[in-house]
Formats: structure tokens, C-alpha cells, sequence
């Protein structure tokens, strides 16, 4: 008898320790190695299916040379040449960049380069503009204008996210809050959820490496999970990611309130920039007050998967083919004086991330 009961107990704890093994974070070991560096202040990366990567420069200040560019063997290459990215005040083209903030590669292996329209003198825009790039020749294939009636003079449109199944583009507004979205078909341009809490500022301040960051920034890090069946999304200065079903964001017919109501708090997290999934489902962040990258699971907990002096302010993200995670430095929570070189870094993963 005392044998069988020996035997049950061991069987229970069996039992428990399995349970308390599946429910615990995994996180995977990394390697973190330099790619890329410049003086010049980036923000976006995209990487295409066959390695090409791309990374935007946005004209924060008057010295931005270029606001596009390719990086091959360490340099960086305007694209998708140079008269694209000589835009002044007075030069008047239709096909010049302004002021790019993100850039995004889509399944079909398309450049996306979002131009926010950001006028630095006036601190505001005149309107923003979404450009499809082909690869196979780098000529422009489509351009869409998101008028400022539309999305209003204060809106600083920073990251978007293609949905080609439902030929539409999700952006977040960083200054405003909301979510923007554009009709690829009939162009027609929507903007949701602008006084919603999940798209506006959650905490009066962050903190990174000792400086305090009080100016309100709203819905920033977007991301659409595998499935694609979702949008993902958080505020810069926030302390949760949010979610919400596409199906609803597509509903023209549903009330304010009604759409609201399907916005989900999918996990708690700290303040984060760039968002990104893996094709498992994992979600992870850039953790900007821990100098981190974080990941959150499939089972929707939160481990750091790497932390370090060197990851100032984690801006964008991209996987290359291989499945190594890349990342933008961008510093702007350092005072000019205090930052160095503009760094991407390139994270290898050494067992999986299930």
C-alpha cells in the first residue's frame, strides 16, 4: 500500500512540474552582432525576400541628405536614386521625398515607403504620401495621397502595416492617436478609434538611461499576426499592446462604439516603439526603457530576450530569409551631443522560439 501511494505522489509532482514547464516563457539564446552604421538618424527598416535592406532617414533636421536608402556592403545607397531624395522646399516635384518615417516589404516582395508629408519649419504637414515600389526594377508602381483633410494638419502618420487579401493598409498616428486606414481599390482614406485609450498616450513620462521624455506619443508599433486575422498595436508611451479583429476595422457600417467594444488588451508590456511577429506567432517589442528587445508568446507572456548599453532606443524591425531579426538604433532620447553613430543591429537565434 505505502508503495502505491509512494508511487501516486511521485506521479502528481510528475505531473505539476510538467504543467509549471509549459506555462513558463521560453526564451530563445541570441547572438547580437553590428550590421550597419551612419551618422545620420534612422528610423525604418525593411528587408526584402532575397536580402536587399532597406532603411528610411526621416527629415528631422535640416542635414538629412537622404531619406531612402539600400544599404549594400556597408553603405548606403539613395533609393530609388538620388533625384527621389533631393527634396528641398522650393523644388516642386511630385516625386520627391519629404519626410520618410517607415518603410515596410509586403509577401508579394514590394517596398512600401511611407512619406508622412512632415514640413520641419511649419511643424506640421501638408498632407502624407504611401509609394509601392517594384524590386525586379525599382520603378514606382503605385502612389497613394492621404490628404490633410483626411487625416488632419496635426497627424504624424509613423507606422503601417499591407493587407493585400483585403487590399487595404493600417497606419498608426503617432500625434493625433487613431488608426488610419486606406482603401488600396477606391483609395478612400478612414480614421477609427482616434479617441479610443488603447491608441493614446497611457503614462505621463518614460525614463531611458536617466532622461525623462514627457511629450505625449500616441498609437506608434502596428503589426498583423500570422493568421492575419488581427491588427496589433501599441502607443509609444504606453504600458500594453492592444488588439482588435480586422473584420471589425473593415466594417464601414459599424458604429464608433460598436468597434470599439472589439479592441481587446492582448498584454501588458512597458514602452515600446517598433512591433514585429515571427511566422510562429511570437510578438516582440523594443523595450526602450530597459535598452531591451522583449518578446511576448503565444501563450501571451513577456520574457526580455536580450538587453545591452548598445540598444538605445530600438526603433524598427525586420527578419531577413534566415529568420535573424534586425533592428534600428535610433537615440532620440539622447541629446545630440551625447549620441554616436546610428546603428542596425542583427540578432541570431540559436535553438527555436516555440
Amino acid at each position: 500500500m505505502k508503495n502505491i501511494i509512494l508511487v501516486f505522489v511521485l506521479f502528481i509532482h510528475a505531473a505539476v512540474g510538467c504543467q509549471k514547464k509549459n506555462t513558463s516563457p521560453i526564451s530563445p539564446k541570441v547572438h547580437m552582432s553590428l550590421f550597419a552604421e551612419s551618422k545620420n538618424q534612422w528610423t525604418g527598416i525593411a528587408i526584402s525576400k532575397n536580402n536587399r535592406v532597406f532603411v528610411s532617414f526621416p527629415r528631422w533636421s535640416a542635414d538629412t541628405p537622404v531619406s531612402v536608402a539600400e544599404i549594400i556592403n556597408g553603405k548606403t545607397i539613395p533609393f530609388p536614386d538620388a533625384a527621389w531624395n533631393r527634396w528641398n522646399e522650393n523644388a516642386g516635384s511630385k516625386n520627391q521625398f519629404i519626410c520618410v518615417q517607415s518603410v515596410y516589404i509586403d509577401e508579394l516582395n514590394q517596398l512600401w515607403i511611407l512619406d508622412t508629408g512632415y514640413d520641419l519649419k511649419t511643424d506640421a504637414t501638408q498632407g502624407a504620401f504611401l509609394y509601392c515600389f517594384d524590386l525586379r526594377n525599382n520603378n514606382l508602381k503605385v502612389k497613394y495621397t492621404l490628404s490633410v483633410e483626411k487625416i488632419s494638419p496635426k497627424a504624424y502618420l509613423n507606422d503601417f502595416r499591407i493587407d493585400n487579401q483585403n487590399h487595404s493598409v493600417y497606419f498608426t498616428d503617432s500625434q493625433v492617436g487613431g488608426i488610419v486606414i486606406l482603401d488600396m481599390i477606391t483609395a478612400d482614406v478612414r480614421r477609427v478609434l482616434s479617441n479610443h485609450h488603447s491608441t493614446l498616450a497611457e503614462v505621463d513620462k518614460i525614463v531611458i538611461e536617466g532622461y525623462e521624455r514627457k511629450h505625449p506619443v500616441h498609437s506608434d508599433g502596428i503589426a498583423i499576426d500570422p493568421d492575419k486575422k488581427h491588427l496589433y498595436y501599441c502607443a509609444l508611451m504606453g504600458k500594453n499592446i492592444y488588439r482588435i479583429p480586422i473584420s471589425s476595422l473593415l466594417n464601414k457600417n459599424l458604429p464608433d462604439g460598436s468597434l470599439q467594444a472589439t479592441v481587446e488588451k492582448y498584454a501588458e508590456s512597458t514602452a515600446n516603439d517598433g512591433i514585429i511577429f515571427d511566422k510562429k506567432g511570437n510578438l516582440y517589442l523594443s523595450s526602450l526603457e530597459k535598452n531591451a528587445i522583449s518578446r511576448i508568446d503565444k501563450n501571451r507572456i513577456l520574457s526580455e530576450i536580450i538587453s545591452d548599453p548598445e540598444i538605445k532606443w530600438p526603433d524598427s524591425f525586420a527578419f531577413d530569409k534566415a529568420g535573424n531579426l534586425y533592428f534600428t538604433i535610433s537615440q532620440i532620447h539622447l541629446p545630440k551631443e551625447k549620441r554616436t553613430k546610428y546603428k542596425i543591429f542583427r540578432l541570431k537565434f540559436y535553438n527555436k522560439t516555440e
